[in-house]
């Protein structure tokens, strides 16, 4: 499944999980994430402030729910214009203003809450919502995503200030990015879309004076990335900050690879970074599973890029297997030497990594079991099982199994071979990553 069809599955998700905790009925409705977010009924503040905006609509609005990002909700309660007050944002679409999104911004008036401006969105639907903090000023900016079905995606950032709604910057975009990278304790912007000519373009946008402005533009050749998958904030070992962008290789654009800026912050600019434990990132990150895309693994701030590794350096994978299987080193190249966090396989048909202990790097191999539906981890000779790993629904699982994930309403289930070393029940339970 493609990064887009997940998110469109984790939002439909999040809708059914919103319609069973009101306790709405799905009977008879459209598998369509729009018509599932119809029917919740909300409470308390939420309740009080949709009431107030169907009355200044005259008709019942159709909350839009994010499908990624910091907030999952079609309202947003934060102080916009900076006057001490909570403020409320809300996405929706309505019959009388057409299709596209819409936002509109309400105050509280005593007892109640009232509209004091709205504005057309820039697409059908909303990929995400954030809210800036922005240094030297008292409220917050919105930082909208919108996107629609075709793949267009669309950036607005809104500024809140004298019942006033203003959008401050409007453009395309492929990925972008909240985060302190130049160190002044603000929030930065980067943004990722396609350039005016081939390849794409980067803008990294500074907070001054209580609004974002363009501190530096860079290309990023075609020949390099056709397009840009992913983009995460790293902090390095000494501090400093990095950026990690996977991108669709050029050419083709089936494959993944990642790249590495550092911000230097005597020159004050992104700046191409280049690991010394390798030669060749680019090439070393060259990876065929679309799923695997750059984390922070482990929580400590470093994010870490994962390599698909060969039988020399993973195990061996049996022929039946190499479509969906695939051995994986976690690699941190922003510290001084590159550092390998994990090490593991891929289950690329689910979607999960299962971490292994490092003594069986290069000393296994992967091969299939029918008989129980599932995987089997096993030594290079083939005389022992390890692990047999399957994903089945709670309770239909063979005996000896043990769930230790859940994937929607199915789990990965794992059975511990007799001759596994180095491993235990517990240590699975902290080993499988959703991705």
């Amino acid at each position: 499944m493609n990064h887009r069809a997940a998110r469109r599955r984790k939002a439909a998700a999040l809708a059914l999980a919103a319609c069973l905790l009101t306790g709405c009925s799905l009977s008879g409705t459209a598998a369509n994430v729009d018509e599932l977010l119809r029917a919740p009924q909300l409470s308390g503040e939420y309740s009080e402030v949709q009431r107030a905006l169907n009355a200044y609509l005259g008709e019942s609005a159709q909350l839009k729910y994010p499908t990624e990002g910091e907030y999952l909700s079609p309202f947003l309660f934060e102080d916009l214009d900076g006057d001490g007050q909570k403020d409320a944002a809300v996405l929706y679409t309505c019959a009388a203003k057409g299709q596209n999104v819409h936002l509109a911004i309400l105050e509280r008036t005593g007892e109640g809450w009232q509209v004091t401006q709205e504005q057309e969105g820039l697409s059908t639907g909303v990929e995400s919502v954030t809210a800036a903090a922005m240094r030297d000023a008292p409220g917050r900016q919105l930082v909208i995503g919108y996107g629609n079905t075709q793949g267009d995606r669309f950036l607005s950032v809104y500024n809140y200030a004298n019942e006033t709604l203003t959008a401050v910057l409007q453009q395309t975009y492929s990925e972008f990015l909240l985060e302190d990278i130049t160190g002044n304790s603000a929030q930065d912007l980067v943004v990722i879309g396609a350039s005016d000519g081939a390849g794409l373009k980067l803008q990294l946008l500074t907070n001054v004076e209580g609004n974002f402005h363009l501190a530096q533009e860079m290309g990023i050749p075609q020949e390099v990335f056709s397009g840009c998958a992913t983009l995460a904030s790293s902090v390095g070992e000494d501090g400093s900050h990095y950026l990690v962008i996977d991108g669709w290789t050029g050419g083709s654009g089936n494959y993944l690879a990642s790249s590495i800026l550092h911000y230097n912050s005597r020159l004050q600019q992104l700046e191409q970074y280049t690991p010394l434990a390798v030669e060749d990132l680019y090439t070393a990150t060259l990876r065929y599973f679309s799923i695997l895309r750059s984390a922070d693994l482990d929580g400590d701030g470093a994010v870490e890029i994962p390599v698909e590794l060969g039988e020399e350096d993973g195990g061996v994978v049996s022929l039946t297997q190499e479509r969906r299987l695939c051995f994986v080193s976690w690699q941190d190249y922003t510290s001084e030497y590159r550092v390998e966090k994990s090490y593991g396989v891929l289950d690329a048909e689910y979607g999960f990594y299962l971490e292994l202990p490092n003594a069986w790097r290069g000393q296994v191999l992967l091969s299939q079991n029918e008989a129980d539906q599932a995987w089997e981890v096993r030594n290079l000779q083939n005389e022992g099982v390890y692990l047999s790993v399957r994903v089945g629904q709670p309770g239909d699982a063979p005996p000896g199994y043990t769930s230790v994930a859940t994937l929607g309403s199915q789990r990965v289930q794992i059975k511990v071979g007799p001759r596994a070393p180095f491993l235990d029940h517990a240590a699975l339970q902290r080993a499988v990553y959703l991705l």
